[in-house]
């Protein structure tokens, strides 16, 4: 079995759920669905993952203002 495919949402999803109770609170519910959504769209906006485990700046400052712009978007 491939666990390998797995690996970069969950690690994606962990990041966000952290920025997202930092930043709006714990209290913030997150769907599958918005997950996903703000995966895609970071990776859209040139985003990375790798780069953002290693501390980049442009990468953090693009993931604060996406999880930021869908809070307060969310309903």
């Amino acid at each position: 079995m491939d666990d390998s495919a797995a690996l970069p949402p969950i690690f994606a999803n962990r990041v966000i759920r952290q920025f997202a109770d930092h930043m709006l609170g714990p209290e913030t519910e997150i769907s599958d669905e918005d997950f996903r959504v703000m995966r895609v769209v970071f990776r859209y906006c040139g985003g990375a993952w790798a780069p953002l485990m290693g501390g980049d700046i442009k990468q953090l400052t693009l993931l604060e203002r996406l999880i930021t712009t869908w809070g307060q978007n969310a309903s």
